[in-house]
C-alpha cells in the first residue's frame, strides 16, 4: 500500500460504445472499442510518488482487467423461476 497524500481528484470517462447486426435476425453484437479516462489530481507529493500511484491504482483495478483481458462470463437465466436455455 502506498502512502499518498492526495487532496482532490476527478475522474472524466468517456466510453465509445457500438453495435452491429440485427436483433431479429439474431445477429446483434455491442462492442466498447474505446475508453478514455482523464484524472485531475491535486497533492502536494511528489510527482513520481502520484504517478506510481496512479500506475498502481491502474494496474490493480478489476474494471479495468475485465475489459482488457478474456474473462469468463457465466449466465444463469431464470424465467417465472425455472431456468431459462438460452
Amino acid at each position: 500500500m502506498l502512502k499518498v497524500k492526495i487532496t482532490k481528484i476527478r475522474a472524466h470517462v468517456n466510453v465509445t460504445i457500438a453495435r452491429t447486426g440485427s436483433v431479429l435476425a439474431g445477429t446483434v453484437k455491442a462492442t466498447v472499442p474505446r475508453v478514455e479516462t482523464r484524472y485531475e489530481i491535486e497533492s502536494p507529493a511528489d510527482t513520481a510518488l502520484v504517478a506510481k500511484a496512479v500506475r498502481a491504482a491502474r494496474d490493480g483495478c478489476f474494471v479495468r482487467a475485465a475489459l482488457t483481458g478474456d474473462v469468463e462470463i457465466v449466465d444463469d437465466t431464470q424465467l417465472n423461476g425455472k431456468e431459462l436455455s438460452l
